[in-house]
């Protein structure tokens, strides 16, 4: 009989308890997946048979899946004896199995036709279970898309990273009514302002002028030499505290 030692950080240490849920929320690289992917690993290896699913809320391949995360704890616990690897699924000790499932398929599959009908092939087509995506529809047709991801150079901001309307659709103001969506996204998120960029493109220029968003210049450009940047301040949501608070 072999005994598994799994360091577990003290943050996570209360989800150790048997309970019938456990749920986690936190920014990204705060090691929520690594410890549901050890302890999952650990629950299949004590017991036999376990059937689970792990879903992502986008996952259009499995390369957008935890199979990776999971396959690489089998290996550091070495424990790849007692566990299989196919292409799609992972076999347990005792005829158990994981599976790998993505929730909203097909609201990354819309968000990625927009983004053909919108990009062409201007821009390669971003990885929709990172940041928040918005869809806006006509009726029952999606006609306009917008994502707001975490910046990775500014910190406490968020990065207004793409913005898609079909042209049919024009005149509506729909980019600045998903611009209005994402700003409160972003107060929800604790973010302190929000910055984007627009390349030789001058309709989305002005709805960013329209929307209160200002030209700046970041310290570190990420763009084309012609590359416009944008900035808004976001105010974030204070509780106001009144007089029968105690």
């Amino acid at each position: 009989m072999s005994v598994l030692k799994i360091p577990t950080a003290k943050v996570f240490e209360p989800l150790l308890q048997p309970v019938r849920c456990k749920a986690l929320f936190g920014g990204r690289g705060s090691g929520k997946s690594h410890f549901f992917g050890e302890l999952l690993v650990e629950t299949c290896q004590a017991e036999r048979g376990t059937l689970a699913v792990c879903i992502r809320e986008a996952q259009r391949t499995l390369a957008q899946s935890s199979k990776r995360l999971i396959e690489s704890k089998i290996a550091s616990l070495g424990l790849g004896h007692g566990f299989k690897l196919f292409n799609d699924k992972i076999a347990t000790p005792g005829d158990g199995l994981i599976i790998f499932r993505g929730m909203q398929d097909d609201v990354a599959d819309t968000l990625a036709d927009l983004h053909r009908l919108t990009f062409f092939e201007s821009a390669p087509i971003p990885e929709f279970d990172l940041g928040n995506w918005w869809l806006a529809f006509y009726e029952r047709v999606p006609v306009a898309f917008a994502g707001l991801i975490p910046s990775t150079i500014v910190p406490e901001t968020g990065y207004f990273c793409r913005v898609g309307v079909v042209d049919e659709h024009y005149g509506h103001s729909l980019q600045l009514r998903l611009m209005r969506a994402m700003e409160s996204r972003a107060r929800c998120n604790g973010w302190r302002c929000i910055v984007s960029d627009t390349t030789d493109n001058i309709v989305s220029a002005n709805n960013f002028i329209r929307a209160g968003y200002r030209l700046y210049q970041p310290q570190i450009p990420w763009g084309w030499p012609n590359t416009l940047y944008w900035k808004k301040t976001i105010q974030r949501k204070i509780r106001r505290r009144n007089h029968n608070d105690a």
